[in-house]
């Protein structure tokens, strides 16, 4: 039986959230899959395609989140808040995401992986300008402090914010497999 997509990407996470983005392998995900060696060729070819799917669905996420509040006409103020809170419960909901982005080896992956986050930063940053430019013109936001200098601080502060919830993430993981570890020592 061929493994759907949707399985593919549910057995990635697992698998980032139980033992870190440096376990997310072809093998390791065959197994979690429950397939034999080389039955994922279909889908992927290396590592790097692994984390290259699960950006493309954030991706997609991130565009849902965009074109849903774009849609309800809304205030900037408003749409700016609603932003963040939808992104925020994104990342709590699927935090393997933030495995990803803050991956410390992202900058030597897959070229298609540096263009799949270059496309990212870009949605964020585009419809953050929006936001702000509307409400630069609504007279919502009183700023002479140009768009381009509030959407990288709020981006970057965002950022931080989230890795922050990351860490907090990793720690919880690694107390886990540390209570695992005294658990199968203590049988």
């Amino acid at each position: 039986m061929e493994p759907t997509r949707t399985l593919i990407i549910d057995k990635a996470a697992r698998i980032i959230m139980n033992s870190g983005l440096e376990a997310l392998t072809i093998p390791n995900l065959e197994k979690e899959v429950g397939v034999g060696k080389n039955q994922l060729n279909n889908h992927l070819t290396k590592d790097d395609d692994i984390l290259l799917v699960l950006l493309v669905c954030f991706e997609t996420e991130l565009n849902s989140i965009v074109q849903e509040i774009t849609n309800k006409g809304i205030v900037p103020e408003t749409e700016l808040q609603l932003l963040f809170k939808r992104l925020y419960a994104l990342f709590l909901l699927k935090p393997y995401y933030l495995s990803i982005i803050f991956d410390k080896n992202l900058a030597e992956r897959d070229d298609a992986i540096k263009i799949s986050i270059q496309r990212i930063i870009n949605i964020a940053e585009t419809y953050l300008s929006t936001i702000i430019e509307a409400g630069k013109t609504a007279h919502t936001f009183k700023t002479k402090v140009s768009t381009k200098l509030l959407v990288n601080k709020i981006l970057s502060r965002f950022r931080i914010f989230m890795k922050d919830e990351q860490l907090v993430h990793e720690m919880i993981l690694e107390l886990k497999n540390l209570k695992n570890q005294n658990n199968e020592e203590g049988n």
